[in-house]
């Protein structure tokens, strides 16, 4: 007997969505204290009763709304998603805005994601922990930086004769990859903290962005 094929994680999760009145104030209400306690703990470490306080809702109403706390962050993460999908929209219009060749682009774009990263470090965090062990959470994830790659890919490509890489794609997938850990990883994403430092931060930047040009430029297979 063949087996049945898994099924894909559910990519849309709104809980038990009201549409309107003192029902939709109360739902925002929760996700938003979710939300305030991800940030505040750098983790997904607290109860409903902590949401129902924080968001001055009944423990009850929660559960009319969310199955599961785990529920109640799978929304969270979905709407998190969503914006920054429009906010990665807007980052890439002004990093090909702000270009005059592809080196100055590349490092626009190196700059911008930095900035983006640390920006929503405070739920990126936090939700990159939880992703290990919630495959909801861990293909929303995957959605949003797939959006990011295929823009930046699209904004990139546009200078390809510029790009000296045979493989230009590969090159760009590459830089991104690359830039994307380094600042994850000095941002303490997937743990508790980091290591961020202003001084620091800046030469991140700028290192990475030459690096980033410089390989795009100049590399060949």
């Amino acid at each position: 007997m063949d087996e049945a094929p898994e099924s894909e994680p559910l990519l849309n999760p709104t809980g038990r969505e009201p549409k309107q009145g003192r029902s939709r104030a109360s739902f925002e209400r929760m996700l938003a204290a979710a939300t305030d306690l991800l940030m505040e703990r750098g983790n997904d470490d607290f109860a409903l009763t902590d949401v129902a306080k924080r968001g001055k809702v009944s423990i009850g109403s929660i559960y009319c709304r969310f199955d599961s706390k785990d529920d109640l962050i799978q929304v969270v993460q979905h709407r998190f998603i969503d914006r920054m999908i429009i906010e990665q929209s807007e980052m890439v219009a002004r990093m090909t805005a702000k270009a005059g060749d592809l080196d100055s682009l590349v490092r626009a774009f190196v700059e911008e994601l930095a900035e983006f990263l640390k920006r929503n470090a405070p739920v990126m965090r936090p939700m990159m922990q939880r992703a290990a062990s919630d495959p909801v959470v861990s293909a929303l994830g995957q959605r949003g930086y797939q959006d990011l790659a295929d823009k930046v890919q699209t904004a990139l490509l546009a200078r390809r004769e510029e790009i000296g890489h045979n493989l230009p794609e590969l090159a760009i997938d590459t830089i991104l990859r690359v830039a994307y850990s380094t600042f994850a990883r000095h941002l303490g994403f997937g743990m508790t903290g980091g290591n961020y430092n202003k001084a620091d931060w800046k030469n991140l930047k700028t290192e990475v962005g030459v690096m980033c040009s410089t390989y795009l430029r100049n590399a060949h297979r």
